[in-house]
């Protein structure tokens, strides 16, 4: 009788512990199923001048999605947060008197920046090619970054969508992808309009590079630094060829629909490698600068593009994605 107790006591117990085990189960899950609905926005706040304005709180913001206030669940500033950062580096024949100038200023940036960063390294030209998986390795990095040779065509917007996708695999919750490109797209499969959905799906920022072979560039009238550019340039072989513009009308998209910032290097044969560094340096202490803001939706599985409007009640200039396109459920 004795005995049987005891057996009966433990089955109790194990039955006890197995519903204990399934109840937990069942909140972890409705956790991860909350904290799946969460939109998180990456803001980059400036004063009159272009200095970012650091110690702002969460009472300092308004969002709002689709016209409408949001509360703000989740808000964070930290200059020493991990970055999961992808290199995407156009090797295409015609960054062949280029490429050096590139490899050298990224990986100088790539050695200054946060010891917990991560970073791929991905090349394209005639299609995408992972170089170099997740690290925090500098030297692994260095070395991948040495071995690259220019030649072919250019799949800008493949090598733009297997990015997006691989930056999804990240350690760290702050996503950014880093893009040094001369031209314009001439051999992807994948459409422009389909990479674009897929950034707006997507909690990252985008920092596209481009540049001239001319001081002029598809979709600017501008150079690097804002200057007017005057009529057309030509080269030694003559007429600039279509294929040797960057289109900055394509590179602004990808910048702006991630919230982050488009930059374009004209040509300025004295000072080149300066002014990319320069430009590394800028997005280097932009991405310590920023602020994460996380809200959640009203309706966050009905599929439909949702806008997004950051501000602060000073009056700020403020950057970040415009919007996101809601998981079907």
């Amino acid at each position: 009788m004795e005995a049987r107790k005891i057996q009966m006591g433990r089955r109790f117990q194990a039955a006890a512990l197995f519903a204990f085990a399934l109840s937990v189960c069942a909140i972890v899950a409705a956790q991860v199923r909350v904290d799946v609905r969460l939109v998180n926005v990456i803001v980059t706040v400036t004063d009159s001048h272009g200095r970012y304005i650091p110690n702002l709180t969460e009472n300092d913001f308004i969002v709002e999605e689709d016209g409408k206030t949001q509360h703000i669940s989740h808000f964070s500033q930290d200059r020493n947060v991990p970055v999961s950062v992808g290199i995407l580096l156009d090797t295409s024949g015609s960054m062949d008197r280029k490429i050096r100038t590139a490899v050298d200023a990224v990986d100088r940036f790539v050695q200054r920046i946060h010891q917990d960063d991560e970073f791929f390294l991905m090349t394209f030209s005639g299609r995408p090619v992972l170089r170099q998986d997740f690290t925090n390795d500098r030297e692994k990095l260095s070395d991948s970054l040495r071995r690259i040779i220019p030649t072919g065509g250019t799949t800008l917007y493949d090598a733009m969508a297997e990015g997006v996708r691989k930056i999804a695999d990240s350690s760290h919750a702050k996503r950014a992808i880093l893009l040094i490109t001369d031209g314009q797209d001439t051999a992807s499969v994948s459409r422009l309009e389909d990479v674009l959905e897929r950034i707006r799906i997507s909690d990252l920022v985008i920092y596209p590079i481009g540049i001239s072979p001319l001081t002029y560039a598809k979709g600017s009238d501008r150079n690097a630094w804002g200057w007017p550019l005057p009529g057309l340039i030509r080269g030694k072989t003559g007429i600039q060829n279509k294929r040797d513009q960057v289109d900055m009308t394509v590179l602004r998209a990808f910048a702006e629909n991630s919230g982050g910032r488009a930059f374009l290097l004209g040509e300025t044969l004295i000072g080149r490698g300066g002014q990319i560094e320069k430009i590394l340096s800028v997005i280097a202490e932009e991405l310590r600068s920023q602020y994460t803001l996380g809200y959640y939706p009203p309706r966050a599985d009905d599929g439909l593009y949702h806008s997004i409007r950051i501000r602060t009640r000073a009056g700020d200039a403020v950057r970040a994605r415009h919007g996101y396109l809601a998981r079907s459920s």
